[in-house]
């Protein structure tokens, strides 16, 4: 039995964190192909193939293969029930086959399909959280059976990477969302401002920029106490929502600039993070001083 060479190893780490920092997409199959490509090298697997897991006919379906029977592997889908790569998947659990015929896992009739003798397989689960996304399987390693630090070394890239790719997809539907709100906040006809609880302005529309004279630059994280020092009462509103956790509908306040009263009518709500806690507090308001005739 023998390990990857140190030097190995660490390359592989290396360009899968590069690989990793590079991700801008969430395609499973380009990033797990190129997974698969990288750890089959270091572990020296005569072939390789990635499944992804279609949870409505329960089987993996071959996306990507490595190895002289390459194309027939990818011809046909696996049922969860048969095989080493359908116990991983059933079992959400990696496995370290060394002699695959003395294992009774082993479905046997794939090595006359494929014309390859099978000796050792490696088998590691794709998961998010929870959830299978696929199967990534290794055959016969060139320099004895699969070890258990091939095992540890393949499990944790696999995390790494399904974490990366989580965040990717998680990353590309906050923005997603935020552009939305942004869009509405920024073509909202009333003013709308927004502060953390250390504070610090989060939102201010383009409203809220006209109705409070605040022109064009209204630099993001500034302390709103700085950015709204001509509007004192709004932000005793703000911070006043905050400590007390209570909002208000409908109310008004008179607002002294530039030798001009203006009468605010407003509105406060409380803003949470997608945990449940209280990151912020928000006002809404129009400027509704009565016109003189």
């Amino acid at each position: 039995m023998s390990d990857p060479a140190p030097g190995r190893v660490l390359a592989a780490l290396y360009d899968l964190l590069d690989l990793h920092a590079q991700l801008k997409d969430a395609d499973d199959d380009k990033v797990w192909s190129r997974v698969l490509e990288k750890l089959a090298a270091v572990l020296d697997a005569e072939a390789a193939t990635y499944f992804s897991f279609l949870p409505a006919k329960n089987h993996l379906l071959p996306r990507y293969a490595l190895g002289g029977a390459a194309d027939v592997v990818l011809s046909s889908a696996i049922d969860v029930r048969t095989g080493i790569c359908g116990w991983t998947a059933r079992h959400r659990e990696p496995a370290l086959v060394a002699d695959a015929y003395q294992d009774e896992r082993f479905f046997k009739d794939v090595d006359s399909v494929t014309r390859i003798e099978t000796r050792t397989v490696m088998a590691v689960p794709l998961l998010d959280r929870l959830d299978l996304t696929g199967v990534l399987e290794f055959i016969n390693k060139r320099s004895g059976p699969f070890t258990d630090e091939d095992l540890r070394f393949a499990a944790a890239a696999c995390r790494s990477t399904s974490l990366a790719l989580r965040c990717l997809r998680m990353e590309s539907a906050v923005n997603r969302v935020t552009s939305n709100n942004a869009s509405i906040l920024e073509n909202l006809s009333g003013g709308f401002v927004a502060m953390d609880m250390r504070g610090r302005l989060m939102l201010c529309n383009p409203a809220a920029r006209r109705i409070l004279s605040l022109g064009e630059a209204v630099p993001p994280g500034a302390p709103a106490e700085q950015v709204l020092s001509h509007v004192p009462r709004l932000v005793e509103i703000l911070t006043g929502t905050l400590s007390s956790r209570q909002v208000v509908k409908r109310q008004e306040f008179q607002w002294k600039f530039q030798g001009e009263t203006k009468t605010l009518g407003y509105s406060t709500l409380l803003i949470q993070d997608p945990q449940g806690n209280l990151s912020g507090a928000g006002v809404t308001f129009q400027d509704i001083t009565p016109k003189q005739s």
